[in-house]
């Protein structure tokens, strides 16, 4: 269909410059506020594009593998950094442990429906429940557990997906339409906008450039960051 425009690599390149000034605001002062705005659009994307992976990998823990061992990377990184340069700010940033955690959840959730015996699947229903709390501890918490499931649940029924994730990213007002509580406090519910660009997806993976993007993630949090420190000076 004409509307579905979006490969996954355009989606990530897009997402890529979004996360980018959302960081740059984040670390350097003095930055409008909009530019978290843009910065709520992004992560939705990257949960989106991991069920796509999810759905239609060749090697499943490989593929849970390299994202546990790139969170360890950017946190061990990140704490290092901090040592170094240690002022004010510092780096809560570690989206790739929140996406391990959510894959290896899709991981146990598709081993438990395809499982008959009993025994089985009861283990594998503790693994996942334990794989979903821990998930909470990571920088996406809820959001990045409710993200995924709607994803994988209604990856077939857009109108579901749709009014789901909707609701999710509502959640964020909590009864309070004040300009304050919108627009300067809980502006996460901005998350909604991620849908068209879900929407406009066309199911292809594009071109690849897997590397680039998981070497990105922590380079340019990490320069912002020494930035911001050296700024702060």
């Amino acid at each position: 269909m004409k509307y579905k425009v979006f490969n996954g690599f355009q989606l990530k390149m897009i997402m890529v410059i979004l996360m980018l000034l959302d960081h740059i605001a984040q670390f350097m002062p003095d930055i409008p506020i909009w530019f978290h705005y843009l910065g709520r659009i992004v992560a939705p994307i990257f949960f989106f594009i991991l069920v796509e992976g999810f759905i239609h990998t060749s090697n499943r823990e490989k593929y849970m593998k390299r994202l546990f061992i790139w969170g360890l990377i950017m946190f061990g990184g990140s704490r290092l950094l901090e040592f170094i340069f240690p002022y004010d700010s510092y780096i809560p940033n570690n989206i790739f442990l929140s996406l391990a955690f959510c894959f290896a959840l899709l991981y146990f959730i598709d081993l438990i429906n395809n499982t008959e015996e009993s025994k089985v699947k009861s283990k594998l229903t503790v693994y996942a429940i334990i794989v979903g709390f821990l998930g909470l501890f990571t920088e996406a918490s809820f959001l990045g557990i409710g993200m995924v499931l709607i994803f994988y649940y209604f990856r077939g029924n857009k109108l579901a997906l749709s009014m789901s994730y909707i609701i999710l990213s509502s959640i964020f007002i909590l009864g309070d339409f004040s300009y304050e509580n919108i627009f300067l406090i809980n502006y996460q519910w901005m998350m909604v906008f991620s849908l068209p660009f879900i929407l406009m997806y066309n199911g292809e993976r594009g071109r690849s450039l897997k590397y680039f993007f998981y070497a990105f993630y922590p380079a340019h949090i990490w320069i912002l960051y020494t930035i911001g420190y050296f700024l702060s000076k």
